[in-house]
């Protein structure tokens, strides 16, 4: 039997006629028939016949199966006597031939059989989901999706706006200088621009959407500090003078009744600080405030800061890899008032705290108190930046939270938020995370949201989750670029009442999101009212990617849904229907009718691109940017047919349009075309057209010719030939170990070159007990920890550039090198958690015959014999097996390559961790030169010298 293989594109993919299907009657045939724009000549048949109960057989799948990992192979089996027609979503496909289907998504096949002699038709349904392992079931029936990286605005989209500074105005030496940055109309509201601040001399601050945030280097001298920040046309500068001689009040303890630190302070909180109820710190603008690794401030009382924009109260560590602990606000009568600070680097302990995420909060909260935060920023925090347990009144205006955990968990609370954004949950990159990595979590409570950015989250913007209740408005709020939903509401899984949670959005914008807002599973109430939303994954969604209860209803009205993958989507995963009961979406503008939502409109760019108008903040007629939207501006040649995806700036009323041409290294034409993107359309992808893209070596896919636009990004992609020279082997899988067995603790120095291991056991790994495959048999002595010590030897430290771990173990493993601990297995408590003889790994994560993988930093290496010492951690002293095996290898620094585009030479590499520096001699000095691969050498005169840095 032959096979066919399915890879079903986005394109392929709308499956937006699915409830029409679901009862089998009749008339629900004839109408998904018409849908499908089958051959006349079968319309004819199936259209005049009635269904009936009749045996349709298909092998390999099954009917509302949740989760078939990677791929499934079915075939649809033909009996004798009978005419079939089979579709897979909007797809014919053959009868008899086996279809293997690896599109991660959902996916549904009809089949009908046409007794050839009466005439009946039968049909069947099967619904099924296609997964990706690596993704969980967080995404299951939908496609993998990643976010795309902004483009840079163009000078146009700024025009008129203002650039404004939050810096302080005087800073102790030696300390990274923190700066927030935001780009503004007169009315105070963000422009919704990308770009970047510079300064000559300064490194770049990156501005998504009208803000970002970001740290001068320390002032080594008594110099000022002269920073003149400039964004196109956009200026604004601050003279930062360092401290003379900074003299620190020390301060630790209790704070009993009003305390003042007047403007100007220099503060140094030693240990824990504590303010009684009925006492008040007052803090003076121009303060700064460095706390020790761990410190605390435990409030009862009142804390109010009188910062300014131009003359901030920063909160801030000894060292930015020594965070301090944060503000514990436990009572009632818990008060911080806020204005002009900001705070970094807090979050010290890993673990120990509670919601979804264990890392420490900048605040954490219990009992009703109330924080106050006008012109503030918390940026680069190493844990979370809130909890609250039990209530809690959060007010903030024009505040910033920049990098973190997670915004963190909030249970029946109030927020108020004016011009504000939360952005970098916890880093700006497309790698996929499920870690609960919220802007804002809220369990309950009425929050209000006004001209609030949302982004850049690995998980969702706002997960409006749990079994509380409460009323959620936002107006006029951004959400972009997060990884699953922009905003995600779920509630009681309970048939009433059906207002446990009610969540409304008028205004808003949703773009470049998995979903945009998702009526999941409880009882939600969801409204989306006069919003946008285009270049997502999903729009609009009822259900969620579980398998629960769903008794919520969302409305979507007087909106534009628009270039999104699915625009509006119902399916759920408890009984596999599409709840159009649940739902209410009338007078939209949508891209592709929709039969489950007939009371819409079909976008038109040319009759409403004047829609667009309201969701703009940037000047409607303004030309946007235009870039390839890639992390990297760089691939495999394996990877040249692959699609390459073109994005603007900013949603235009514009007609936008970029050529396009594929050139191999010898200036040759390969490919050409032009893109055009419609009012409302942001995205764009190129397909390289190269049959045989191995023979060419190199392809570059450059764009040009812009119209209505400007290429701000960047405007070339390169397909480069890979050199990545081999790990060097130091440590061999299967390698000799001296190891301890015995159920006691090792000494205090067993993992030090200097301690004497003469006595140990030795023999090769496998190690450990309790299954076949082991080459050593250690003894079960019901020892909780076993203990291993491997010597090496290397030539040269430095020829490494960083190196490759494998270590295989069962359950938990601990790894140093020459005596420090250089990797720790993630089921075994988080550093800097003491590891004892008798610790187990965590509670529910066994790990058996587990494989843990890491990047190591060379720092420990030495020259020489170095020592290798392992420690494997079961679950409990009674675990009935043991498993340990080890890998290390160097890796080389990469080397720079050299590529020819006609006049631009090229140089590339092929690891992300090193920057390009040039110098006019080979003694230098050198200098930053393009820094990411690859980088293009444009012919000048004289000679340069270029290498690799690592960073």
């Amino acid at each position: 039997m032959s096979s066919q293989l399915l890879n079903l594109s986005a394109m392929n993919l709308f499956p937006w006629y699915f409830h029409s299907m679901r009862s089998g009657r009749g008339r629900g045939l004839k109408r998904a028939l018409g849908s499908m724009r089958l051959p006349g000549a079968m319309l004819l048949l199936l259209g005049g016949a009635s269904l009936v109960s009749a045996q349709i057989s298909v092998t390999g799948l099954a009917d509302r199966t949740y989760e078939y990992d990677t791929q499934v192979r079915f075939t649809v089996n033909a009996a004798a006597g009978y005419d079939y027609l089979a579709v897979l979503d909007t797809n014919t496909i053959p009868v008899g031939q086996q279809i293997t289907v690896t599109q991660a998504d959902y996916h549904e096949l009809r089949v009908w059989a046409t007794n050839q002699t009466s005439g009946a038709v039968s049909t069947a349904l099967y619904r099924f989901n296609v997964t990706v392992n690596a993704r969980g079931v967080t995404e299951n029936g939908l496609p993998p999706f990643e976010p795309l990286p902004p483009i840079p605005s163009t000078a146009a989209e700024v025009e008129g706006a203002v650039l404004r500074l939050m810096a302080p105005q005087a800073f102790p030496q030696d300390y990274p200088i923190p700066v927030v940055a935001w780009v503004v109309h007169g009315d105070g509201h963000a422009v919704r621009a990308n770009g970047t601040v510079r300064a000559d001399g300064f490194p770049d601050i990156g501005i998504k959407r009208g803000v970002g945030s970001g740290f001068l280097p320390a002032a080594a001298d008594n110099d000022p500090v002269e920073y003149a920040a400039r964004l196109h046309g956009l200026s604004a500068s601050r003279v930062i003078v360092p401290d003379d001689s900074t003299t620190w009040t020390n301060v630790s303890g209790v704070l009993s009744g009003d305390r003042t630190w007047g403007p100007n302070w220099r503060v140094a909180v030693t240990t824990n600080l504590a303010i009684p109820a009925g006492s008040r710190l007052t803090i003076g603008e121009g303060t700064i405030v460095r706390l020790s690794p761990y410190a605390n401030i435990t409030n009862y009382g009142s804390i109010i800061i009188n910062g300014t924009v131009d003359r901030p109260v920063v909160f801030m560590p000894v060292s930015p890899n020594q965070p301090w602990g944060g503000f514990f606000l436990p009572a009632s009568s818990s008060s911080l008032q806020a204005t002009g600070a900001i705070f970094t680097h807090s979050g010290a302990l890993k673990s120990g705290f509670a919601g979804h995420r264990k890392e420490q909060c900048l605040f954490y909260c219990d009992n009703s108190p109330t924080v106050t935060l006008t012109d503030c920023a918390a940026i680069s925090l190493d844990g979370q930046f809130g909890h609250a347990f039990n209530g809690g009144t959060f007010t903030f205006t024009r505040f910033l939270l920049h990098r973190a955990i997670t915004g963190g968990e909030y249970t029946g609370a109030s927020f108020r938020v004016n011009d504000s954004a939360f952005l970098e949950f916890p880093d700006d990159t497309p790698d996929f995370v499920d870690g609960d990595n919220d802007a804002l979590y809220l369990v309950s409570g009425t929050h209000g949201f006004t001209n609030t950015l949302f982004g850049w989250t690995k998980d969702d913007g706002i997960d409006s989750g749990g079994g509380g209740a409460g009323t959620f408005n936002y107006q006029n709020c951004w959400f972009e670029s997060v990884l699953h939903e922009g905003n995600s509401l779920s509630g009681q899984e309970t048939a009433s009442p059906h207002n446990d949670k009610i969540v409304n959005h008028y205004d808003g914008v949703f773009l470049n999101c998995g979903q945009g807002v998702e009526d999941g599973y409880g009882a939600p109430t969801g409204l989306v009212q006069r919003c946008l939303m285009t270049g997502n994954l999903t729009g609009a969604r009822f259900g969620d990617n579980y398998d629960w209860s769903y008794y919520g209803f969302l409305t979507v009205r007087d909106s534009i849904l628009v270039h999104n993958y699915r625009d509006v989507w119902g399916v759920n995963f408890d009984d596999w229907t599409y709840r159009v009961s649940r739902m209410d979406v009338q007078n939209n503008l949508v891209t592709v009718p929709n039969t489950n939502h007939p009371n819409n409109t079909v976008w038109d760019p040319a009759l409403h691109r004047a829609e667009l108008v309201p969701f703009l903040t940037i000047p409607p007629a303004a030309p946007v940017g235009i870039g390839i939207a890639t992390w990297t501006a760089q691939g495999t040649i394996a990877e040249a047919t692959n699609r390459l995806p073109v994005r603007l700036s900013s949603f235009t009323t514009n007609d936008v349009a970029v050529s396009y041409a594929v050139r191999s290294g010898t200036g040759a034409t390969l490919d050409s075309g032009t893109l055009t993107f419609a009012p409302g359309e942001m995205v764009k992808w190129i397909t390289p057209n190269i049959p045989n893209p191995e023979a060419h070596g190199l392809i570059a896919v450059l764009l040009g010719n812009p119209v209505h636009g400007e290429i701000t990004g960047n405007a070339g992609f390169y397909y480069l030939t890979a050199s990545i020279p081999p790990p060097t082997p130091l440590v061999t899988r299967g390698a000799r170990w001296r190891y301890r067995d015995a159920a006691s603790a090792a000494p205090s120095d067993w993992n030090t070159p200097a301690f004497d291991d003469s006595t140990w056991p030795e023999g090769p790994a496998q190690l450990g007990f309790g299954e076949n495959d082991q080459a050593t048999v250690m003894t079960d002595n019901d020892q909780i920890t076993s203990y291993f010590r491997h010597r090496f030897h290397v030539e040269d430290a430095a020829v490494f550039a960083s190196l490759a771990m494998w270590l295989l173990r069962d359950d938990g493993g601990v790894v140093y090198l020459n005596g420090t601990e250089v990797f720790r297995s993630p089921n075994l408590p988080a550093y800097p958690t003491a590891i004892a003889f008798n610790t187990t790994t965590l509670s529910g994560q066994n790990g058996e015959n587990t494989i843990d993988t890491a990047t190591l930093a060379t720092t420990h290496l030495q020259a020489g014999t170095n020592l290798l010492a392992v420690e494997i951690h079961q679950q409990s002293a009674t675990s009935s097996d043991l498993s340990f095996d080890f890998e290390l290898g160097g890796q080389p620094a990469p080397p720079v390559n050299v590529a020819n585009f006609g006049d631009t030479l090229l140089l590339y590499w092929f690891d992300s961790g090193y920057v390009l520096e040039q110098a006019a001699a080979v003694t230098g000095p050198w200098s930053t030169g393009a820094g990411a691969s690859p980088a293009p050498v444009l012919p000048a005169a004289g000679q340069r010298f270029y290498r690799l840095r690592k960073l």
